[in-house]
């Protein structure tokens, strides 16, 4: 409107249809959202309605002020914001204009080198100085699993969840340096979908051996949904008294731990550092105990992992970004402004691989480590909110509509933006590079394998040359990781063999798997394995390793040896030889599909299911003290 009069009258109407149980407080947020942000649409017909919709106006009311309470300034302040990006996308502003980018500082840690252990070693230093956040991630839907995402078994040999796994090797850490006294925090953010699930599942399994007061979730709520540019904000279309809203994006991590006071009490407790991971990426424990030594080398106020990235790829890549003004930043570049960027400044043949045939820009595996005194004044400064962006799908060409209402979103990796404005020298932000040529011959990355996609989005991705990130190659990377691991340092491994689940062509190595207690780190094996060109794992066996005592000296596999161990119990396989039927994958067919209808949705999503030919040899000791075994068990095969 634009007389001041009928904008009077408009505001009147409204604030008289409100119901008597309207606070103060809400009164003042209704006249606020009408006059300062252009938000009456949302009470238009409250007034024809009167008191026999009271107690929906009561609740949109409570959701107003709910939403109003949980943004950095409010409301309103999310609709200035609304506002300024949207004008920019309409104009077709480039986020990136005036920077020109720059290979990032960083280390590449060739696999299995003397650097790559030495970064370990001085990781596991700094182990009892680190909170852990476990930034998680929605229901399985996508992936066809009905449970939580971190409910999903990381692999199937075992059954280990990825909650459980991350659990594990948090409490792997608090002992690493043979301290008996260190409780890391550990932080997980859920949103409405996923907390009471997630609180459920680590209550039913008693918080995994964690104690109960180290474990925090973070709920996190959702932003109001806009209809057009000029941020009106959306109503549900089957219930004019509700607010339309979406996740805000994982960004929120830090505006949650600033919220909750979580980063200065962990400096306060003598901390040093926040890793961040995300949750279905059982290879992130195996790149932060070296990225850790590189942030403690190097003083990083934040490190990123990464892996060599193929251009063209759809990954972001880590950039070292430096503007007109004189400043710079080390950030994340989705693939999408990649070429554009390229292109309008080093290079105009855009997003092409060098000599090495990588793009020299690494890719952007999401897992952070911040050090944390920095990080509590940057929360301080920032209120916990990072950059924050829009990307509206417009009807037309008018760029004014919306073919479906949008909202504003934030990524936690987009934190340097916090950090560009600081004055005095410009923030240290590295990353630290996993990957050389042996890893790098399969679409998989061995150290970077999500589990993100059903089978048929990851066989579409592999057909166009993407690493397909479904349960199934997620899987496999962990047994091509401790199979590669083991042969680095000199046992015989078999090799490989050449699969097809779910109609993707796979590699699949021995299934090695080790609990983080018995191989916290890579360095690790070193210890466990006392002469490993006398270990022997063939083609197709299975070998679980598990507990914080288990030395071997010779071994021969053909088949499946599992042998745990609880903490005390101090077992040597000094001669140990193992001959059996084994277990194996079996793909499931469509015939399965059709005449099976008890198959397993974590087996369905993966393509296969697991086949005990025979039990095996199962090894457990749960008697502490010293168990020297001699074990020679054959069976006909």
């Amino acid at each position: 409107m634009d007389n001041p009069e009928s904008e009077k009258e408009a505001l009147a109407e409204i604030l008289s249809s409100l119901p008597t149980s309207c606070s103060e407080r809400q009164k003042l947020l209704v006249e606020k959202l009408v006059v300062e942000s252009d938000q009456g649409h949302l009470f238009a017909g409250w007034t024809s309605n009167g008191e026999s919709d009271k107690n929906k106006k009561a609740a949109m009311l409570e959701q107003l002020q709910k939403l109003d309470q949980q943004y950095p300034g409010g409301i309103s302040q999310y609709v200035t914001k609304a506002k300024d990006l949207l004008a920019k996308s309409k104009r077709g502003e480039n986020p990136f204009e005036g920077y020109t980018p720059q290979v990032p500082l960083g280390v590449k840690l060739p696999f299995g080198s003397s650097e790559y252990f030495q970064s370990e070693k001085e990781g596991g230093k700094q182990f009892k100085y680190c909170a852990c956040v476990l930034v998680a991630g929605g229901l399985g839907e996508r992936l066809g699993f009905s449970g939580i995402k971190v409910a999903l078994p990381s692999e199937v040999t075992t059954s280990t969840s990825f909650l459980r796994l991350y659990a594990n090797q948090i409490r792997a850490m608090q002992v690493y340096n043979g301290e008996t006294d260190v409780k890391l925090p550990f932080a997980i953010m859920t949103s409405e979908d996923t907390h009471d699930k997630t609180l459920k599942l680590l209550i039913d399994n008693d918080y995994f051996g964690l104690d109960s007061d180290q474990v925090v979730l973070m709920k996190q709520e959702k932003v109001p949904s806009l209809i057009d540019d000029k941020a009106h904000i959306a109503l549900d279309e089957k219930n004019q008294y509700k607010i339309l809203t979406k996740p805000h994006g994982h960004g929120d991590v830090h505006l949650l731990i600033k919220q909750l006071g979580l980063a200065r009490k962990w400096n306060d407790e003598g901390l040093r550092w926040v890793i961040f991971f995300q949750d279905t990426n059982p290879m992130a424990w195996r790149t932060i105990p070296a990225a850790l030594g590189v942030s403690a080398d190097l003083s990083l106020e934040m490190n990123s992992v990464a892996v060599p990235r193929k251009a063209k790829a759809a990954a972001g890549a880590i950039m070292r970004l430096s503007h007109e003004d004189g400043h710079e930043m080390t950030i994340n570049v989705e693939y999408n402004y990649i070429d554009s960027l390229l292109k309008a400044t080093i290079n105009s043949e855009g997003d092409v691989n060098g000599g090495d045939g990588f793009s020299p820009f690494p890719g952007n595996a999401n897992q952070l480590i911040l050090a944390l005194a920095p990080y509590v004044e940057a929360l301080e400064k920032s209120g916990g909110v990072v950059g924050e962006f829009v990307n509206p799908k417009y009807t037309d060409e008018s760029r004014t509509k919306f073919k479906k209402p949008t909202r504003l979103e934030c990524m936690m990796q987009d934190y340097p933006i916090i950090l560009k404005d600081r004055p005095g020298e410009p923030a240290k932000v590295g990353v630290t590079i996993f990957g050389d040529q042996p890893y790098e011959e399969t679409l998989t990355h061995r150290m970077y394998a999500p589990c993100k996609n059903n089978l048929k989005e990851a066989a579409k991705n592999a057909s166009n040359g993407i690493p397909d990130a479904s349960a199934a190659s997620s899987e496999l990377a962990i047994y091509a990781l401790n199979s590669c691991m083991l042969r680095s340092i000199g046992a015989q491994i078999g090799d490989p063999v050449e699969c097809i689940y779910g109609g993707i062509t796979q590699t699949e190595w021995p299934h090695i798997v080790f609990s983080p207690s018995f191989a916290t780190t890579y360095s690790d094996l070193h210890d466990r394995f006392l002469a490993p060109d006398q270990v022997v794992v063939n083609e197709g066996s299975t070998l679980v390793l598990d507990g914080p005592d288990i030395r071997i000296t010779k071994l021969e596999l053909t088949g499946t040896l599992v042998v745990r161990a609880e903490a005390g119990c101090r077992v040597h396989l000094e001669d140990v030889t193992v001959v059996n039927e084994g277990w194996e994958f079996q793909a499931i067919t469509e015939n399965d599909v059709i005449e099976v209808d008890s198959i397993d949705e974590t087996d369905m999503i993966r393509g296969y299911r697991l086949i005990k030919r025979a039990e095996g040899c199962i090894l457990e000791f749960r008697s502490p003290g010293e168990h020297n075994v001699v074990h020679h068990s054959q069976s006909q095969i």
